[in-house]
């Protein structure tokens, strides 16, 4: 199985960039050619992204598998909030959320307990 590495990125003005960066390595010039025609980062949005930046992924959120052997952008829901979901980036049983240091699966439980994972999205070369 091939190993990937995950470097924890922080743009403080584009947070939703910092996790493509994480997933990717590119560089925010490179992410905002793409990532500035999106108005509202939603599930597709973020497929799209992926593809025109050249790397693969799943055509929609999967359900998520703690033994991917991809890295992925997991997708979490607040316990009591159905409106929104937030991302994270999860790779070989570590969690990565910018500004925050690397968690591992129970760190992150236990530091995000009201939040249920949902799905992933698997982003590969």
């Amino acid at each position: 199985m091939k190993k990937y590495e995950i470097e924890l990125t922080y743009f403080i003005d584009h947070w939703l960039e910092s996790y493509v960066a994480m997933l990717t390595g590119l560089e925010l010039n490179e992410i905002l050619v793409h990532s500035s025609k999106i108005k509202r980062w939603g599930g597709q949005r973020w497929i799209y992204l992926f593809q025109s930046l050249g790397y693969k992924c799943n055509t929609r959120f999967i359900k998520f598998d703690k033994k991917t052997e991809y890295p992925c952008l997991m997708r979490t829901k607040k316990l009591h909030d159905n409106k929104y979901w937030y991302p994270f980036v999860y790779y070989d049983g570590k969690v990565y959320d910018p500004g925050n240091p690397i968690m591992t699966w129970a760190e992150w439980k236990h530091l995000y307990p009201n939040y249920k994972v949902t799905s992933m999205l698997q982003v590969w070369i």
